[in-house]
């Protein structure tokens, strides 16, 4: 039985790894740290308002939802504790907080994971097990400014870090270096975010973010020569040679982030062959493309980015 302890119930916590862990009868839900007394009434464990308490029970591992700003904090104390970490995305807020998690997590040899969980989409896997020969890539986001930038980050740590990691895990080819507009909001986070993506030995995706528009739009098209086809999350629609887009209608249930961190947690999955990192490694990477982003749009020039 593998007990986890909780660090943060917001609502991707209750709506995606909740019902995962409920699901499963080798899992216990053995602790619970939320600041707000009416999430953590919601689940029969023990609870806490600080995540100090809760680190000092007998668990196995523990599930960082916090906000984005106390990535870093909650998941570097749970490694100290000896405990395996399954972390929303982003990893932490910036690059080299997440580059010292990814070396406490091999010196304490320890999972760290961060919850990518469009790797374990059925569309997602469609497209990186079918496309070849790729000539160009489109990625739209929209969305709608929550007022949370305070403790989330702007668009690109909230969601298009989403989009820096998957387009390199479809083409399973680095980004190596970026180009960038960006238009920042009074406040400082970014409003609309116009950025090329060079991937290394591959073609150029370009990356559109626009936030507070009142709209919201997640999709990553690629276009081959063979197959070209468009993500929106789980929805997947390919192109025929009329170049109309159709849904694909026989993709197969997903796997999660959730089941597949308790599958490692208990030795059942081959890092060398797992779908996403069980080090934090393309946690820090996408954090590298965030920040090379930013660099570009405040410098104008082109940034490297090295690779792991």
């Amino acid at each position: 039985m593998v007990r986890i302890g909780i660090i943060g119930l917001g609502g991707f916590c209750a709506n995606y790894h909740l019902p995962r862990l409920r699901e499963r009868g080798d899992v216990e839900i053995a602790a619970l740290c939320d600041p707000d007394p009416a999430r953590l009434s919601t689940i029969d464990a023990p609870a806490f308002a600080d995540y100090r308490p809760l680190l000092e029970l007998e668990i196995d591992c523990a599930l960082v939802n916090s906000p984005n700003i106390f990535h870093f904090e909650h998941v570097e104390a749970a490694l100290e504790r000896g405990l395996h970490v399954l972390v929303d995305k982003p990893l932490t807020m910036t690059a080299d907080e997440a580059s010292a998690l990814v070396e406490l997590s091999r010196a304490k040899k320890r999972i760290l994971m961060t919850a990518y969980t469009r790797h374990f989409m059925a569309s997602a896997q469609r497209v990186r097990a079918a496309i070849t020969d790729v000539l160009a890539i489109t990625a739209v986001q929209r969305k709608n400014d929550d007022g949370r930038t305070a403790l989330h980050g702007g668009i690109l740590h909230a969601r298009t870090v989403h989009i820096l990691d998957l387009v390199p895990w479809l083409l399973q080819k680095p980004i190596v270096a970026v180009a960038a507009r960006i238009d920042c909001a009074p406040a400082g986070h970014e409003t609309r975010v116009d950025a090329r993506l060079a991937l290394k030995d591959g073609p150029e995706a370009h990356v559109l973010c626009i936030s507070g528009d009142g709209q919201y739009q997640d999709e990553i098209s690629i276009y081959a020569r063979a197959q070209s086809f468009r993500l929106e999350r789980e929805r997947l629609y390919a192109m025929d040679r009329r170049g109309r887009w159709s849904l694909v209608d026989d993709l197969p249930r997903g796997g999660s982030s959730t089941d597949h961190f308790i599958d490692a947690v208990q030795g059942k999955i081959n890092p060398a062959a797992s779908p996403t990192a069980l080090d934090g490694r393309d946690g820090l990477q996408a954090l590298r493309v965030v920040e090379a982003i930013k660099e570009a749009g405040r410098t104008g020039r082109i940034i490297d980015i090295p690779e792991i």
